[in-house]
């Protein structure tokens, strides 16, 4: 069981203690008339009953069918079946007529009690209390009845008498002997708190506190903020009794003492907050080609946010401390005077235009670091390709130089390839100049390959018809 709602020791020390002084009359005690017996039956075989003795017809006091007489013989009484009754003692009297079905028939010191269904009857016998359960009883002094009540009623009370069922969603607060009991609905489960302590103490006004979640609006607030604007603030908060015993035992009316305690919280915040950082911005609608980038709706609600978490960092560490846990704070209502609304809605259009220039400044500083980042990527593209250029360029004429390099090599070890490399030259001058001139090569060198033919010593002429040589 847990520990959280009650010391489970007490309450069951007072079952034990208590308990066993509180007595249910058994189906077979003596004062319940069985159910497969009329009430007549019963009264005449418990001698209560007195049959009329005259012939039928005759007799001064007539009792119907369905009817008891209340007679007092001789000071006895004494119940009186249907029929005529004549009394000849001065001693004797007829007190009154009933119906057997009347709830409460009383004779001198007899009592028929009627318990119904759904009922529980409170009685008492030499200071001790008996409940009845639903049935019929014949009571005898010092047997009597005192009271019927509903038997799934929450509280019965009768004398020192306390008989107390918890429904589901509270816990009952009582005391007794200087001791707070907190009676759960788990101690209820098996059968109903019962005790006759003389020094048992509950109230059925206050005595059931619920533990379930609760919601409970503030008072309308009236504050001056740090700037001196009156705004009117209303909350609601939202909190559960997490330990009834420390909740109930150090502060008394907990309920009220947390709606007052998180007022004066909620006041104290908002003494602290300048009316800017209360008062919501006037809400625009930006245009489609606008370029505003702002968080004007979410201005108020990160206020909001700020106050919750702010109320609930301060109350929750001072409210924990009375067994509450509180859950959320909501601001329902947040108005301002209105002498202030035309010096808010200027303010919040400054905001707006100060924004939006800003905005804009923002936006056209973007656009010239996006047209600088374009021209910075073309130049560095245009020079990676003239450095590609270049390289290839500078590639080409290695390479060539290196062709030139192996065609000396092979002209100066193969005479043949010298001779026809001179015609080669021979014919490509002959072209270049035309027919008018006749270029006629003499000791002539090509690299190092040095006379062309060093064994013949002959000479080369070239001539314009260069299929002639």
């Amino acid at each position: 069981m847990n520990s959280e709602y009650s010391d489970d020791k007490l309450v069951s020390d007072y079952k034990k203690k208590f308990g066993k002084q509180v007595q249910h009359v058994s189906k077979d005690d003596d004062i319940r008339i069985h159910t497969d017996r009329s009430l007549y039956d019963e009264l005449d075989q418990r001698h209560l009953l007195k049959h009329p003795r005259h012939p039928v017809g005759l007799g001064f006091h007539l009792i119907r069918d369905g009817q008891l007489g209340l007679a007092m013989l001789n000071q006895t009484p004494m119940f009186l079946a249907p029929g005529r009754h004549t009394f000849w003692s001065p001693f004797d009297h007829l007190t009154g007529v009933a119906n057997i079905t009347d709830k409460l028939i009383t004779l001198g010191n007899i009592q028929i009690v009627t318990i119904n269904q759904g009922e529980l009857g409170l009685s008492r016998r030499n200071g001790e209390t008996i409940l009845l359960d639903p049935g019929r009883y014949v009571l005898i002094a010092p047997h009597t009845f005192e009271k019927s009540t509903e038997a799934n009623a929450q509280y019965i009370e009768l004398g020192t008498y306390r008989r107390i069922t918890v429904p589901i969603g509270y816990v009952a607060v009582a005391f007794d002997i200087g001791k707070q009991i907190i009676i759960r609905p788990e101690d209820t489960e098996s059968g109903p708190f019962e005790t006759n302590s003389p020094t048992f103490l509950f109230d059925k006004q206050t005595g059931f506190q619920s533990v379930q979640l609760q919601v409970r609006e503030l008072d309308e607030l009236k504050v001056n903020t740090r700037d001196g604007i009156t705004i009117t603030a209303r909350g609601l908060i939202t909190y559960r009794i997490h330990d009834p015993r420390a909740a109930f035992m150090t502060v008394q009316d907990i309920h009220g003492a947390v709606k007052r305690a998180a007022e004066a919280t909620l006041t104290s915040l908002f003494l602290n907050a300048a009316i800017d950082e209360i008062a919501p911005p006037v809400p625009t609608k930006p245009k489609e080609n606008e370029l505003i980038n702002l968080k004007i709706a979410t201005e108020s609600e990160n206020f909001n946010q700020h106050i919750r978490q702010a109320f609930i960092h301060d109350f929750s560490h001072k409210v924990n401390q009375w067994g509450i846990d509180l859950q959320d704070l909501n601001i329902e209502k947040l108005e301002f005077d209105s002498s202030v609304k035309d010096l808010l809605r200027k303010r919040a259009q400054a905001r707006v235009e100060t924004a939006t220039s800003l905005s804009n400044m923002c936006s056209q500083t973007d656009i010239a670091m996006q047209q600088a980042n374009r021209e910075k990527q073309q130049a560095q593209i245009q020079a990676e390709a003239e450095a590609f250029v270049t390289r290839t360029k500078a590639d080409a004429d290695f390479y060539a130089a290196e062709r030139h390099a192996q065609a000396a090599k092979i002209l100066q070890e193969v005479p043949l390839s010298a001779q026809l490399e001179l015609k080669r030259l021979d014919v490509e001058m002959i072209k270049a100049t035309g027919e008018r001139t006749t270029f006629m090569p003499l000791n002539m060198r090509i690299g190092d390959v040095g006379m062309t033919d060093k064994r013949s010593g002959q000479m080369y002429w070239a001539s314009s018809d260069a299929t002639k040589l």
